[in-house]
């Protein structure tokens, strides 16, 4: 594994079916996020606007579901059984497939003062970065965070520490939103001009860039979450960032 992968995926050894899916994602992470670097790195890359968002958006889509196999496995476990089915049809879309909206996304948000006055059914869901589980998971785990690396000078470190606790969840939402937004009309033919034009290099550059940065501040604190599966310690998370900075240039 490379340190992205290794932050996203975490320590996974002898978690059973989900070290295989782990492993899984944590392989289509390397492979990705290596061309993601590649394409940071140069000045002109070939082939960026042709294949650079297609390699974000896979970076961006892998590293979430890694995550929500780490903070909610029962998801991608059942998934996984339901595919080894001999009579799996890869012909149709299955309603167990994962969403962008519905598993990471939620596909409604609910206003802070309604949250716990007036649940329901339909928002009673647990997509990755949903109301819900920032209120239980995500925000008390990136407190842990900041108190644990106040003394840390990491670059992603100190750009998380500047985000105000009440907008942690409503930056980083909105962040995957249009990531996913712009990455996929990158590969859409929904243009009928060239796409060198609306995603020259700078642009997708750009959007690399954001991506690598919003996954690595999700994975961070996720090793905060004390439910979460297969965390790193402190030490093993500097080194990986240590890493990453390098490999983009931050």
């Amino acid at each position: 594994m490379n340190s992205l992968s290794e932050l996203l995926c975490g320590d996974y050894k002898d978690l059973g079916e989900l070290s295989e899916i782990l492993d899984l994602l944590a392989s289509t992470i390397d492979n990705f996020s290596i061309r993601c670097f590649e394409f940071l790195k140069q000045e002109a890359p070939q082939d960026i606007a042709t294949f650079g968002a297609y390699c974000g958006r896979t970076l961006l889509e892998a590293s979430c579901i890694a995550l929500i196999g780490r903070i909610t496995p029962y998801r991608l476990l059942l998934l996984k059984r339901y595919q080894e089915q001999p009579n799996y049809d890869l012909g149709i879309r299955h309603k167990i497939s994962i969403e962008w909206k519905g598993d990471i996304l939620p596909k409604s948000n609910i206003t802070k003062d309604q949250i716990w006055n007036k649940a329901e059914d339909k928002s009673l869901t647990s997509p990755l970065l949903s109301d819900y589980m920032w209120d239980i998971y995500w925000i008390p785990a990136f407190k842990c965070l900041l108190d644990d690396t106040e003394n840390e000078d990491n670059t992603y470190l100190i750009k998380l520490a500047s985000i105000p606790l009440d907008g942690i969840c409503q930056n980083l939402r909105k962040e995957a939103e249009e990531l996913f937004s712009s990455l996929s009309k990158g590969i859409h033919q929904e243009f009928i001009i060239p796409h060198g034009v609306a995603y020259d290099a700078i642009t997708v550059q750009d959007l690399l860039q954001r991506t690598i940065s919003l996954v690595t501040k999700l994975a961070l604190i996720s090793h905060y979450i004390p439910v979460a599966f297969a965390s790193i310690d402190k030490t093993k998370l500097v080194q990986c960032l240590a890493e990453i900075e390098k490999e983009t240039g931050v």
